[in-house]
């Protein structure tokens, strides 16, 4: 059995036309030489929510904070240089169990 491909039957190839973020639509408009003829090719368009643009928002925010909080850093190495670094085992436990049941449920 073979396939015999002849062309796109007068479709653009896919990826050749463009669109916008903003959801406009773009016609290509081409004339043919010989018979004068105006072809016309829709293009598929998009909006997005303004749940996804707020998410979008905050990604970006997001990446833009420091990984590291340096404040907070220094205020521990402050701490532990004077000794005046407080540590309660029953809340180091608990946070460490519940870091240990919220990896469980995601695995």
């Amino acid at each position: 059995m073979s396939i015999e491909i002849n062309g796109s039957n007068g479709r653009p190839p896919l990826g050749t036309t463009e669109t916008s973020q903003s959801g406009g639509v773009r016609n290509d408009s081409k004339e043919s030489g010989a018979t004068g003829k105006t072809t016309r090719t829709a293009v598929d368009t998009f909006q997005m929510t303004d749940r996804a643009n707020r998410l979008q928002q905050l990604e970006q925010e997001i990446a833009s904070q420091p990984v590291v909080d340096s404040q907070r850093v220094q205020e521990v190495q402050r701490a532990l240089a004077t000794g005046t670094l407080e540590i309660d085992p029953a809340r180091v436990a608990d946070k460490l169990l519940r870091f240990e049941a919220g990896l469980d449920m995601q695995g």
